[in-house]
């Protein structure tokens, strides 16, 4: 397996729904500033991939191997950081308690600052800031999408409590609603954050139709939106918009680099009939068969399929002996539990395909619990994910389990994401504004050890790689394959 040198394979170790807040779910350790788990800017002019839109790889300045100390990384700053702070700059809705921040100028993107706490000042909407807090809201699929809804609200805040008020001086509060899974529900869900509850920003979990509706609907209040990377196309335009991990068209485009790599000829990809896919399915179809691989099966199914679709589904792509065999490599883009009646569906009609796909949801141990007992997993899967499996969490950042002795797979996602939003917050620095936020994070790279490192300095799409995690049924569980690949 080929890849750039920040990337490495790892061992075996020891060793499910997520919800990142910058995406807050599902990557945000001591640094050397003096505070827990804190982060700190280092400057440097060389920050430097292609970030997201040019295709899977990018290299990102300061991506190093995880580590305890979460740096970010100030690049060049990006050319449109201007516009951006003009278009967020409309306040928060009815009932939004706009106080105007103190400091001077229209503040530039990639402000260089020392020890954490930098940023210029930009005048502008600092709703949802007092002297010691920082709301945030996050909304996420509790319900609907498959994956165990205490878990999350077990571990949202396990980081922000970690490190207390040390966001330039300030505490996170975090507000969380269910979005059901639901694009309506969803705005709904992110209208009452950001109307009843004013926080300063959203952040959006699992779910690509539910985090464009509210990235959309976050846009048009002048709120800045964080999530893992899904689509592009509907969010594209959005200034107020940051993709804190590879987007699907991309990580698919990797993804065939994989499937390829592992010696499979013959690829199926079966999908989640949403629109929010489409530029997903484009880009792997595309990948694979510019790298030789035959197109076996590209099958759509609805979004809300259910047991007995997906057991006609798990028929027709059974129909080859291929599949049956593991011979073919199947690219399931969907929820946690239309793969689960999917793959567990198949395994009862003796049909074993060798899985591989995208993070996140997919990678979660959830899933692994429920289809290493039927076998389904019996040829393998892989899937790729912003955040390790837990094998190696104690390497990778030891205070986890020292703030969450019990955290599991989604924990450690929502402690991560938490860690990314914690440095996009810290750069914005302590007069902090809705526009300021957005300039800050535009020309800077933030690299925490958990997430690979996301890099803004060419626009909003910030993931540079992928960990890679890998269903260990002796275990029931996932564990890590590789971390930080950029290519295979």
């Amino acid at each position: 397996m080929t890849r750039t040198s920040d990337s490495r394979r790892v061992g075996r170790g020891a060793g499910a729904r997520l919800i990142p807040p910058a995406a807050l779910a599902v990557a945000l350790v001591l640094a050397a500033c003096g505070q827990k788990s804190g982060v700190h800017l280092a400057s440097d002019s060389g920050a430097g991939g292609a970030g997201q839109t040019g295709g899977a790889g990018g290299g990102a300045a300061g991506s190093g191997g995880a580590g305890p100390g979460a740096g970010v990384v100030n690049g060049a700053a990006a050319g449109g950081a201007a516009g951006a702070v003009g278009v967020v700059g409309s306040s928060a809705g009815a009932g939004a308690e706009g106080k105007g921040a103190s400091g001077s100028g229209a503040g530039a993107a990639g402000a260089t600052a020392a020890g954490g706490g930098g940023g210029t000042a930009v005048a502008g909407d600092s709703t949802g800031v007092t002297n010691d807090t920082i709301a945030i809201g996050i909304h996420a699929p509790a319900t609907g999408a498959g994956a165990p809804a205490p878990s999350f609200d077990q571990g949202k805040d396990k980081y922000f409590n970690f490190i207390g008020p040390t966001v330039n001086g300030r505490a996170i509060k975090v507000f969380f609603e269910d979005d059901g899974y639901n694009p309506s529900q969803a705005v709904a869900a992110c209208k009452k954050l950001v109307q009843v509850d004013h926080v300063f920003l959203l952040g959006g979990g699992g779910g690509t139709d539910q985090i464009v509706a509210c990235a959309q609907y976050a846009a048009s209040v002048g709120v800045p939106y964080l999530a893992e990377g899904v689509t592009e196309s509907g969010v594209n335009t959005l200034k107020s918009y940051f993709a804190e991990s590879m987007t699907y068209k991309t990580q698919g485009a990797l993804l065939a680099q994989y499937i390829k790599h592992q010696g499979f000829s013959q690829v199926m990809m079966i999908r989640g009939n949403t629109q929010n896919f489409e530029d997903a399915h484009s880009g792997f179809i595309t990948a694979a068969r510019s790298l030789g691989l035959q197109v076996a099966r590209d099958d759509a199914v609805p979004k809300d399929a259910d047991a007995q679709t997906m057991g006609s589904e798990a028929s027709l792509m059974c129909g080859s002996l291929d599949a049956r065999t593991g011979k073919v490599a199947v690219y399931p883009l969907m929820s946690p539990k239309l793969f689960i009646n999917l793959a567990g569906a198949a395994a009862g009609q003796q049909c074993f395909p060798r899985y591989a796909g995208i993070g996140i949801t997919l990678g979660l141990n959830v899933v692994a619990q429920a289809l290493c007992p039927t076998g389904a997993f019996k040829n393998g899967a892989s899937f790729f994910s912003p955040f390790q499996g837990l094998d190696v969490v104690d390497q990778v950042d030891p205070d986890f389990h020292k703030a969450y002795p019990n955290g599991d797979d989604i924990g450690f996602g929502l402690w991560g994401a938490e860690k990314l939003l914690a440095a996009h917050l810290k750069a914005a620095g302590r007069d902090l504004t809705r526009q300021g936020f957005v300039a800050a994070a535009l020309g800077k790279s933030f690299n925490t050890g958990v997430y690979p490192v996301a890099d803004f300095t060419h626009g909003h799409f910030g993931g540079t790689a992928v960990h890679v995690l890998r269903a260990d049924c002796g275990r029931n569980q996932y564990v890590t394959e590789a971390q930080n690949a950029r290519s295979f």
